[in-house]
């Protein structure tokens, strides 16, 4: 028995540690990790259904939830854990004692074929969309290369709606913000090639606009 507490306790401070090396990012987000029955462990937060949005260094060693809409608190969003710990808006986040080894491998989803295409497609005339978003994803999508400033330009954008959203968490957020950004997002990533972030940030709004157009 004092094996198995000694066990729980180090999984717990292990947990807590992802946990917090997130939240520091973003405190004001709900975070949550757990380790499932299958020894892995999953990272979430209840936006939007479980999508890390841009900017957020993942943990290594974690796996996220694969595109979806999905509704829940973060016990819900989880789901079959055999322990977890969690992170609310705003609590007190201790200093690192030691960094915890990030990647993006985490912010895996299933390949996009066509991915320039595909979102060169959903930035063309989409509501609160800057023009130069569908032009900026044209041009990287062809590989005919973006000037710096449209580049700094197309980052003011992506930060100002993540503010407008983080600012309406949990309660008043605008799923059209959240597609916005997740577009804006996207283009963001593949202007710095890195084309596994924008497969994921693209996927999580196909998935969510998939879900919407069959609620009509």
């Amino acid at each position: 028995m004092a094996g198995a507490v000694s066990a729980d306790a180090t999984a717990r401070i292990r947990l807590q540690r992802i946990v917090d090396a997130v939240a520091r990012q973003e405190s004001r987000l709900a975070w949550g990790a757990g380790d499932r029955p299958d020894e892995t462990t999953v990272l979430i937060t209840d936006l939007a259904g479980g999508w890390i949005p841009p900017g957020i260094d993942i943990p290594s060693a974690v796996t996220l939830l694969e595109p979806g809409r999905r509704r829940g608190d973060l016990e819900a969003l989880l789901g079959d854990v055999k322990l977890a710990v969690s992170h609310t808006p705003e609590r007190y986040v201790p200093e690192a004692d030691e960094p915890v080894p990030t990647s993006p491998r985490p912010r895996h989803a299933p390949e996009i074929e066509e991915l320039g295409w595909e979102l060169s497609s959903a930035t063309l005339h989409r509501d609160g969309l800057p023009r130069m978003a569908h032009t900026l994803a044209k041009a990287t999508s062809a590989g005919t290369g973006v000037d710096g400033p449209e580049v700094e330009k197309l980052r003011e954008y992506l930060d100002d709606i993540g503010e407008r959203v983080l600012n309406a968490y949990p309660d008043e957020i605008d799923p059209d913000d959240v597609g916005n950004w997740q577009l804006l997002a996207a283009i963001e990533a593949l202007v710095r090639g890195d084309r596994t972030g924008a497969n994921y940030h693209l996927a999580w709004f196909q998935a969510s606009m998939a879900s919407i157009s069959g609620q009509r």
